[in-house]
């Protein structure tokens, strides 16, 4: 059934075309020449008697809706021609069409310009923010961006604003819309608030891999239960499911504890099974790929869906996965979701031109040609087809980086002895910050002074340098610790390691508390440890391994970073004004 309304969209008011997916429907609409709205979820056509016209021929029979999506009214066939337009789902259409002169027609038009400036839609709600999608006003949009606690949120699509009365007051007053935010402020609560609260255990009669936990609304709880590895929102129970493993009982009994709560277990016995315990990977795999069905749209899980499993059966990365759906979500996206195999070579050449004119950096560019190529030759089976896209010219960006002493003065400004162990590990082996929280106790060799970096980036394994001047802090921390099988740095609860964003925290505070002006992360370390290795002399093959590197031209961009080979280089226009002074004193 196809039902039509009348929507404001794009700073105009439009013909909303309301179905279910249908494949020749949308080839109508795209002859119609609509578009599909995202915001909306349907396609669209300009408001006009045109359009109007045009959709009575493509569609005999629809029904109009009205802001409650019921239908209040049925066109008829002898619909009078001299009538402007008829009124689709306006609030104050009744059963009956209004017949209006030209008069109270542009002043219903006038009014509805300044009412209607911006249409907002509230989405939900995520942890600290509800989600906002305001169609683009670049007035609107500049004055959103403007107000402290409200950001873009390019995943989602939307503006994530701040839980609380000050920001929702601001956003709705810009919006002239008051009311539109619902009133569940985000505060951390005091344990005392929930004190007397339950968190209860129940077995999943669907899988029993996890086991279903309630627990009282609390934005701090909330939170809490979502850090714990594995962890997802059922919305057919409507609360959390986790890992029906042991150590996940153990981190809820530790966080009822913590906030004063009981433990209500309703599980069976030998439910819980150290087997279920979950895996890093499938979990990165399955947040990754839910996350990609929920920005997909209806029209386009066809084609997206192939290719993520395709990209799945060859066992490639999340962050693969991420990135490579990411942009031909993106292609086709900026394309109204056209069947990609109906799309020819000039097509998508004119196409990626377009983006680069529009700003696009090339490492996203490159990325996107990448999963086009993938997606024809993999997913679509071209037998001979060699898709030739043009490769933009990369930026070459040398990368920040340390001195000695600037990385000392970041160390020595670090009071906790975990968090200063954490980047002196990252920085002595040269670690990426997923590999320096991912690793375990049997993955340092003590004896042989070596780790072993397992599945780091593109799944490879390497061995790098255990740093002699941090063995004996390793040692005394591992006893505290009291485990050798666990991760070397855990997080808040067993089992868990420690968080990306944590380590992030530590190392923006210890730079900001050793007074630095430049711009360093845990990466930069990274690339410190290659530089100074370099300026000591060694070998560029060795440093090549000892990164991980794949190819020995990315390691050659430590050779534009060492200071000591660029001190030893003299400017001509030095060496010029030395001759000059020179002369001058003969």
């Amino acid at each position: 059934m196809i039902s039509i309304k009348k929507i404001f969209h794009r700073n105009l008011n439009q013909i909303g075309i309301y179905f279910p997916y249908d494949n020749a429907l949308q080839q109508k609409c795209k002859e119609l020449g609509a578009k599909w709205s995202q915001t909306n979820k349907c396609w669209y056509i300009e408001y006009n008697k045109e359009n109007y016209n045009a959709l009575k021929l493509v569609f005999p029979e629809f029904e109009v809706l009205n802001d409650d999506n019921e239908p209040i009214l049925k066109i008829e066939p002898d619909f009078k021609r001299n009538q402007e337009i008829a009124h689709i789902a306006l609030p104050e259409v009744q059963s009956e069409i209004r017949h209006e002169s030209e008069s109270e027609h542009k002043i219903e038009k006038s009014e509805q310009k300044k009412t209607n400036k911006v249409v907002a839609f509230y989405e939900k709600e995520i942890g600290k923010y509800w989600v906002l999608k305001v169609p683009y006003s670049a007035e609107i949009c500049s004055g959103l961006k403007q107000i402290k606690g409200v950001y873009w949120n390019k995943q989602y699509m939307a503006y994530m604003i701040y839980r609380h009365i000050a920001v929702k007051t601001k956003v709705e007053a810009l919006l002239g819309m008051p009311n539109l935010l619902p009133n569940s402020f985000y505060h951390v609560e005091d344990t005392d608030n929930y004190s007397n609260g339950e968190i209860v255990l129940h077995p999943s009669v669907e899988d029993k891999r996890v086991f279903l936990v309630e627990i009282p609304n609390s934005s701090a709880l909330i939170q809490q239960v979502k850090r714990l590895q594995g962890s997802r929102f059922s919305k057919n129970y409507n609360c959390y499911c986790l890992p029906a493993a042991p150590v996940m009982l153990m981190n809820l009994e530790t966080m009822a504890q913590n906030s004063g709560m009981k433990l209500v277990n309703n599980l069976p016995e030998r439910y819980l099974k150290k087997g279920y315990t979950p895996n890093i990977k499938r979990i990165k795999l399955e947040s990754t790929y839910d996350k990609l069905q929920e920005e997909t749209p209806v029209q386009a899980q066809v084609y997206v869906n192939a290719l993520i499993d395709y990209l799945m059966a060859i066992n490639y990365s999340a962050n693969t996965l991420r990135s490579y759906v990411g942009a031909f979500l993106l292609f086709l996206r900026e394309n109204n979701y056209p069947n990609p195999n109906d799309l020819s070579q000039e097509f998508i050449i004119r196409h990626l031109g377009k983006m680069m004119q529009r700003g696009l950096s090339a490492a996203t560019a490159h990325t996107l040609v990448n999963a086009l190529l993938f997606y024809y030759v993999n997913v679509l089976k071209r037998n001979g087809f060699e898709l030739q896209l043009p490769r933009p010219k990369m930026e070459h960006k040398l990368p920040s980086v340390l001195t000695k002493a600037e990385c000392m003065s970041i160390f020595a400004n670090i009071q906790n002895p975990k968090h200063r162990l954490l980047l002196l590990l990252g920085y002595g082996a040269g670690l990426r910050l997923s590999e320096i929280v991912h690793l375990k106790w049997s993955d340092i060799l003590f004896a042989e002074h070596k780790i072993h970096i397992k599945a780091g980036k593109g799944g490879k394994d390497r061995m790098v340098m255990l740093p002699y001047s941090i063995i004996e802090g390793l040692e005394a921390y591992r006893k505290l610790q009291n485990s050798v099988n666990d991760w070397v740095f855990e997080g808040q609860y067993k089992g868990e390691p420690y968080s990306t964003s944590s380590v992030q925290q530590i190392m923006r505070a210890a730079v900001e508390k050793a007074g630095l002006t430049k711009k360093a992360s845990v990466h930069t370390l990274r690339h410190s440890f290659a530089t100074h290795l370099l300026e000591d002399g060694t070998n560029l093959r060795y440093i090549q391994a000892l990164l991980g590197h794949s190819n020995i031209k990315t390691t050659t961009i430590y050779t534009h970073l060492s200071e000591k080979k660029l001190l030893n280089v003299h400017s001509p226009l030095d060496t010029m004004q030395l001759e000059l002074m020179k002369k001058a004193l003969k």
